[in-house]
């Protein structure tokens, strides 16, 4: 070793062969690659998270899913959504409530006066 670079063996491809493998492997393999998300994405993503968590608290939600492995979303306050179950048979109770107390004052003024009553049917 008297200060001279030891040989570089020269390849047996060319550097356009070489240049042209490289585009080709590359192509597919980028395109097939997952996408990292960034590191704004992951913060808004755990927030998103975290606010979701909290809202099934609220609504009672959390232990139950959490008990049974599933992951905790809150339901969101459908403001364009069709009325839940709940919401449709307390509107059908409350309807069905009002027609109960009005057949009840037509016995009841049919009991206490029936030629009146009948008058205002005929």
């Amino acid at each position: 070793m008297n200060g001279e670079l030891p040989e570089i063996p020269e390849s047996s491809i060319s550097d356009e062969e070489w240049a042209r493998f490289q585009i080709e492997s590359e192509g597919p393999a980028r395109l097939a690659a997952p996408k990292e998300p960034s590191a704004r994405a992951r913060m808004v993503t755990e927030r998103l998270r975290l606010a979701d968590e909290q809202a099934a608290r609220q609504q009672g939600r959390a232990r139950r899913l959490v008990r049974r492995g599933r992951p905790v979303q809150a339901q969101p306050d459908g403001w364009r959504a069709w009325p839940d179950g709940q919401t449709r048979r307390a509107r059908r109770s409350r309807v069905w409530t009002f027609v109960w107390v009005a057949v009840a004052i037509g016995v009841v003024v049919f009991l206490l006066n029936p030629v009146a009553a009948l008058s205002w049917l005929v």
